[in-house]
Formats: C-alpha cells, sequence, structure tokens
C-alpha cells in the first residue's frame, strides 16, 4: 500500500537531529526513519542575559536545555570527498538495459580512519531510496536498500546471513526449556534471499571490510557474487584498503582456474573506487576545502554572543588537533558549543576549544607538546 510522498532527507551531510533517530541504521526500522526523518528547526538562543551576582552569571545551566542537546549532535559536513562520492555513485548505480547492475561490487576507501568514509556509505544508500520513494511513493512492501556491518565473526555465509536477517528485523532466537537463547536455525541466507528478491532490494550496504582475516575473503566474496548475481545487487564495501581487498579476493579466484600453458596472467579485477580521504590543510593547491568546512559548522552553531565567522580564526589551530579528520573536528566543535554554554561564554574561543579537545583526549595525540 502505497502513502503519499514526503520530502527525502537531503543527500548531503546528515543534519544535527537527523543523529537523533532511535534506532540504528543496520535495523529496517532505523534506516526507515533516517530516510523518511525531517529535521526540526534548530534551536534559537536566547536573546535575554543571564542576571550577575559579583561579577558571575547566576542560576544553573541545565543540560537538558535545547540548545546543549543540539550542539551534542551538531551533525558532520559534507566534504568535497562526500559530495563527489555521491554523484558518482548515482552514475555507478545505473542499470543496464537488462536491469542488471553495471558495477556489482564498488569501494568506499580512504589512507586512515575517520576521514567520512562510513557518511559516504550511508549516504550514497540514503539518497538512493529518497529518490526512489519521491518517483514511486512510500511503499514498505520495498526494502530497496540493506544496510549492515562486517559480522564479528565472518568466516562463513551464515555470518553474513545473520547481518541480513537483523537487518530485516527477525529474532533470531528462541528460549529453549531452560528459557536461555538458541538460534533457530544456522543460516538464513535462503529466507534472507527469498525476502530480499520480493522486496526488489538493489543496493546492499556493507562498513567495516577491513575487518575481515586473509582467509575469510574469499568465501565471503563468493557469498556475496552469488546474492549480487541472484538479486541483481550492487554491493558497495566500506573500510580501509576496500579497493586492494575487492581486487586481490575477485582476482585470487580467477588465478586458480586452469588455463592453458604459457598464457599470460590474468589482470586484476578493476573494482570502481570512491576515496575519502582526510581534508587538506589550507593552501594554494586548496585554499577553500578545510574553511568551507569550518563555515558550515560555524553557521550550526547556536551560542548567544557568537560571532559569524569566527571560527575561521582559530583554523590553523583547529587543524593542528583534528589533522583533518571529521570524526575529530564534528565533535570538538560540538564539545566546545556545549562548554561555551555551560561556562556563560556563549561564544567558541582558543580557551574553550583547548578545553575541548582535553576532555577529547586529543592533545595526547600531538607529538609538538602542549599547546
Amino acid at each position: 500500500m502505497k502513502t503519499p510522498v514526503h520530502k527525502p532527507q537531503n543527500a548531503g551531510g546528515p543534519s544535527a537531529e537527523a543523529l537523533l533517530a532511535p534506532a540504528a541504521p543496520t535495523t529496517l526500522a532505523g534506516w526507515r526513519s533516517r530516510v523518511r526523518h525531517r529535521p526540526s528547526p534548530p534551536p534559537v538562543p536566547p536573546t535575554d542575559t543571564p542576571a550577575l551576582v559579583d561579577g558571575e552569571a547566576s542560576g544553573d545551566v541545565d543540560e537538558d536545555d535545547p540548545r546543549f542537546r543540539y550542539h551534542a549532535h551538531l551533525g558532520l559536513v559534507e566534504t568535497t570527498d562526500v559530495s563527489n562520492g555521491l554523484k558518482l555513485a548515482r552514475r555507478l548505480l545505473r542499470r543496464g538495459q537488462d536491469g542488471r547492475p553495471l558495477y556489482p561490487h564498488v569501494a568506499i576507501d580512504s589512507d586512515c580512519r575517520g576521514t567520512g568514509k562510513r557518511t559516504l556509505l550511508h549516504q550514497i544508500g540514503l539518497a538512493h531510496q529518497g529518490r526512489l520513494e519521491k518517483r514511486q511513493g512510500v511503499d514498505d512492501s520495498r526494502i530497496p536498500v540493506v544496510c549492515i556491518n562486517t559480522p564479528p565473526d565472518a568466516g562463513s555465509a551464515a555470518d553474513w546471513s545473520a547481518a541480513l536477517a537483523v537487518f530485516l528485523g527477525w529474532d533470531l532466537y528462541r528460549p529453549d526449556t531452560d528459557q536461555r537463547p538458541v538460534q533457530r536455525m544456522k543460516d538464513f541466507t535462503g529466507p534472507a534471499l527469498h525476502v530480499m528478491r520480493h522486496a526488489r532490494t538493489e543496493i546492499c550496504l556493507v562498513d567495516g571490510i577491513d575487518r575481515l582475516r586473509p582467509e575469510d575473503l574469499q568465501s565471503t566474496f563468493d557469498h556475496f557474487d552469488c546474492l549480487a548475481d541472484e538479486l541483481g545487487l550492487t554491493v558497495l564495501w566500506s573500510g580501509i584498503g576496500s579497493s586492494d581487498i575487492l581486487r586481490e579476493a575477485r582476482t585470487a579466484r580467477f588465478s586458480a582456474l586452469r588455463r592453458p600453458a604459457g598464457t599470460a596472467a590474468l589482470r586484476q579485477r578493476s573494482v570502481p573506487t570512491l576515496w575519502v580521504n582526510r581534508l587538506p590543510p589550507r593552501c594554494p593547491e586548496h585554499p577553500t576545502e578545510w574553511a568551507s568546512a569550518l563555515l558550515t559548522f560555524d553557521g550550526r552553531l547556536r551560542l548567544r554572543h557568537h560571532r559569524p565567522g569566527s571560527l575561521l580564526d582559530y583554523q590553523e589551530e583547529l587543524y593542528r588537533i583534528t589533522d583533518g579528520l571529521m570524526e575529530h573536528l564534528a565533535p570538538l566543535l560540538g564539545m566546545a558549543g556545549q562548554l561555551a554554554i555551560l561556562d556563560r561564554t556563549e561564544a567558541i574561543t582558543l580557551d574553550v576549544i583547548h578545553d575541548a579537545a582535553q576532555y577529547l583526549d586529543l592533545l595526547a595525540a600531538h607529538e609538538n607538546g602542549p599547546l
């Protein structure tokens, strides 16, 4: 049954309110809540000034204040790599005349952690399902996107099938006679395949491919090659070194096939790769990327005495603390916003930034000594 179309979530970085969705994106309910979420407007800073007692603001700060909670979830910024990745992914997800994917496997890679690979992975799925629901309406009989994490033990198809079953909302366990949990079946691949076929699943998002053990690579990609063939899936893999892992796993299978003596070795299989690297510091080659990210966060701050654009005054120090990693920048500025509310300064200052970095243990990672 179709319902009226809701405006899909913007394909850019998730808003602060979007991050407050109740369930994980690796469950069907959590995923749909993100696709269909309509963020509320951010809170407005109060215009009145707290009364002063002996030169200090009086009254307690309520940590349940909407602005305090808002700054705890400032969200992420859509970097240039994420923006370009979304555009390229839309082309890679196009289908041939027979309805099959042109590229069954796509890698999302970077040279270090914390750059935004998972953000891009999820935003690709959100944007794809958002466009689909905008064109065709919201139809809960469809599950166009499945989102899972690499399981802790990914040695067999059964382990992957359990992750798929959890996303679909199945209860994997039943109580035995002593009320202890017993897994209902060892392998959920067959039922999951049946449901995903009838729900017309098109995309499978897999995060954490770098957690796979070398001995699990071949069985994993044999399993997903089968799913891709059966369902016409495009599988997007996120993790450090994902492009090399995919090429190695897909080439290793074919190099084992019999070939006539004297024939040339097979080339490595090509794998389309979306790169998400750390933000570069401000320099002649990259004059605007770091400043643009800071200005986006600057516009999200809801502090009484915040001066628009003032984060740029600290851009070099912020880069030194965060190394250009969104994983560090977003929580640092969120913590700084909360501290500014608590200490009644209501503005981001260098002292507030250093205090926030100290709380988050970001200063300990630097070898240049104290700031």
